[in-house]
């Protein structure tokens, strides 16, 4: 994992937009670090968060909350020879070969695309299908994942354009 410049130059830049804007009208950090304005501001702010999701998503979301600075190493040269590799094999064996690697993929995007050139979905289905997004109910998620995991062969026609269109 790699510090995730963007959002340290956002929190950055929000910090020093509020120092600068409060120091230009005359006042001074003294104003802006008391305690009762921090419990105020991040006591309401945390009510209401909870008080609109139910508790395990803010608990996910507290536990994700570093992963906001971070972001996961990625090596374009594996990920170019994994595509030639998929490539290769779709030209040697046909599409349908892919099949039996969609278990090991671990990328979801890598999953799902191969799934759906698997299945044979046209174009306006595909785009379709790329509509689904996380507010997608877990319910939805659990037939995707269950339709995913059989063989192309016995998967319901279309079943991946179908569940991810939702």
């Amino acid at each position: 994992m790699s510090v995730d410049k963007s959002s340290v130059s956002g929190i950055s830049l929000a910090v020093g937009g509020i120092i600068a804007g409060l120091l230009l009208e005359g006042g001074n950090l003294g104003q802006i670090l008391q305690p009762t304005a921090a419990i105020i501001v991040f006591g309401g702010t945390i009510g209401a968060v909870m008080l609109q999701f139910p508790l395990n998503v803010v608990l996910q979301a507290m536990r994700r909350l570093g992963s906001v600075f971070l972001s996961p190493k990625q090596d374009p040269e594996a990920t170019i020879l994994r595509l030639v590799k998929y490539a290769q094999k779709a030209r040697r064996e046909g599409i349908v070969s892919l099949d039996a690697d969609l278990p090991e993929i671990e990328d979801p995007f890598l999953h799902k695309s191969l799934m759906l050139a698997v299945d044979g979905t046209d174009q306006t289905n595909c785009a379709r299908s790329w509509s689904w997004n996380s507010t997608t109910s877990p319910n939805v998620k659990s037939k995707c994942r269950k339709c995913s995991s059989q063989p192309a062969a016995s998967r319901p026609p279309l079943a991946s354009s179908a569940l991810f269109s939702v």
